[in-house]
Parts: C-alpha cells; sequence; structure tokens
C-alpha cells in the first residue's frame, strides 16, 4: 500500500516525505497515515479490551502528533483506497489543495427527491447514503455539487439554568460534495436552508475521526458535546467493502452467515465526535 500511494502522490507531482506509515506535505496542514487491514484489525482488538475509553483513536493521534507536530491527520484505511476508486483519489487531492473552488452563494439550494439524493451519497459519502426525512442539494450552473439531509425530529430533554426543557432535536445525517470541489460556504448553506424550512430546536451531527475532528461544526456554531466509541466492520479481503458488525447481528439476511477470518478482516474505525447546535 505504501508504494501504491506514493507512486500516486508522485504522479500528481505533490511532494512528500514519509516516516513509516505517515505522509508529511510541506507547506500543507494536513498529514496523511496509511491504515493496512492488519493495523486495522489490530485497533478492534483494542477497542474490544477498553471499548469505554476508545483508546484507538487516542494511540493512533498521539503516535501521529509525535511525529509531525500536531495538526489535522487523515486516517487512510486500506479497504477505503482499494475500494474507493477515482473519487477516493480526488478527495486526497482535494486535501491536498488540487480542487476546484465553487462559493456556495453563487449556486441554488433544492429540496431533492429521495432517489437523486441516495444516488449522490452512495458515489460520494464514505458510508453511502442512509434513512432521512429532509433532503437538500446545492446546484451550481445546473450540476448538483453537494448534498446534505437530515432526519425528522424526535423530542429530547434538555435542562437550562437547572430547568428542564422538551426540545425537537433533528440529526444532520449526511453531507456530502463532489470530491474535487471545495464548495466555500456549502454546509452553512445548506443548512440555513433547512433550518429556515423546519425552525428545529436543536441539531446534532457526527465528525467522522478518518477525516477530520469536526472543525467545520465549529464554524457553524456547534458545540462538540461527546465522543462515539469506534464501530466494527467486516471486510471483504477480495472486493474491499464493508459490512458493519452491527448490520450483521440486526439483518436478517445475514441469519446463519460465517465470516471466516481468511476472507473477512473484522477492524475498527477511530469513532466519531458529536456535535450539538441549539436554535432556542
Amino acid at each position: 500500500m505504501i508504494a501504491e500511494f506514493s507512486e500516486f502522490l508522485e504522479s500528481f507531482s505533490v511532494r512528500y516525505e514519509r516516516c513509516g506509515t505517515l505522509f508529511l506535505f510541506p507547506d500543507k496542514e494536513v498529514t496523511i497515515r496509511l491504515v493496512t487491514l492488519d493495523v486495522a484489525a489490530g485497533l478492534t482488538n483494542d477497542v474490544i479490551a477498553n471499548i469505554e475509553n476508545s483508546p484507538a483513536v487516542d494511540a493512533v493521534n498521539d503516535a501521529t502528533n509525535s511525529a509531525d507536530g500536531g495538526g489535522r491527520c487523515i486516517y487512510l484505511y486500506e479497504d477505503r483506497w482499494r475500494s474507493g476508486g477515482e473519487v477516493i483519489r480526488k478527495r486526497i487531492l482535494a486535501h491536498l489543495g488540487c480542487f476546484n473552488s465553487i462559493f456556495a452563494r453563487k449556486c441554488r439550494v433544492e429540496q431533492l427527491k429521495a432517489q437523486q439524493a441516495a444516488d449522490f451519497l452512495e458515489k460520494y459519502h464514505s458510508y453511502g447514503t442512509s434513512g432521512c426525512r429532509y433532503r437538500y442539494g446545492l446546484f451550481y450552473e445546473d450540476k448538483l455539487v453537494a448534498v446534505a439531509t437530515f432526519s425528522s425530529g424526535r423530542p429530547m430533554t434538555r435542562f437550562f439554568g437547572g430547568d428542564e426543557r422538551i426540545l425537537e432535536s433533528y440529526e444532520w445525517v449526511r453531507y456530502a460534495s463532489l470530491p474535487d470541489c471545495r464548495i466555500v460556504g456549502g454546509m452553512g448553506r445548506l443548512l440555513e436552508a433547512f433550518v429556515s424550512d423546519v425552525g428545529p430546536d436543536e441539531i446534532m451531527s457526527y465528525a467522522d475521526y478518518e477525516w477530520s475532528p469536526g472543525d467545520a461544526y465549529l464554524l457553524l456554531g456547534f458545540e462538540k458535546v461527546g465522543e462515539k466509541p469506534p464501530m466494527r466492520f467486516y471486510v471483504d479481503r477480495t472486493t474491499f467493502k464493508r459490512i458493519s458488525e452491527r448490520k450483521v447481528s440486526a439483518d436478517k439476511k445475514f441469519r446463519g452467515e460465517v465470516f471466516p477470518a481468511e476472507k473477512y478482516a473484522l477492524i475498527s474505525n477511530l469513532g466519531s465526535a458529536k456535535y450539538i447546535k441549539q436554535y432556542v
């Protein structure tokens, strides 16, 4: 994986330095650490033993920070690299400054049909599409360039100055944009459209630690309120496709199916950060 990733960077004349599986880029505020299936499987064993403390993300973060002096790090899992094709490569290049800029103020917002949003997310979001109630798209010159989806509301108990209140809380389920574009202000524009239409008391969302600690949410006025423990996945060693362990347990079509180690690697992701923004 190291040689293949190095060749990819060199083919686009990207300058880098390497320390083991850690790639550092002069004048860039990002580093990339490669996570092979075997290493990811090792993280799973750590999580099983210490799930409450989520040591996997802490251990990898500490190792990365000690090597590069801190900064944002992308954890590129081998299955993502091998199954992501052109999309993952464009996404990596975008994080390294090779992208087209589109300003959200020059785009129009439209509500999307379910299949239109699902098709976009299946192609461009790391975890594909997911159930939702509201779907918004950002169009630039009649081309769909970004999608955001939100759940239905549900009552949640919150405390304000010792007083209990019931808030209508919604989840920001997905956000994705074209992998070779940076939509400047895109998340904010789609969020504003949802808030204007629905009027939520509260919105919560998660930032995937594989890609980001969630700085974009902070810029939008969200507050980090916790973390979601790492999740485990079976990865097909031939196709490199992920199947969540939770789905295997819940979905009847997997009942009785065996995932032998020679065909599947049981890996762990790095968990996620939970963010909330209130409008009351």
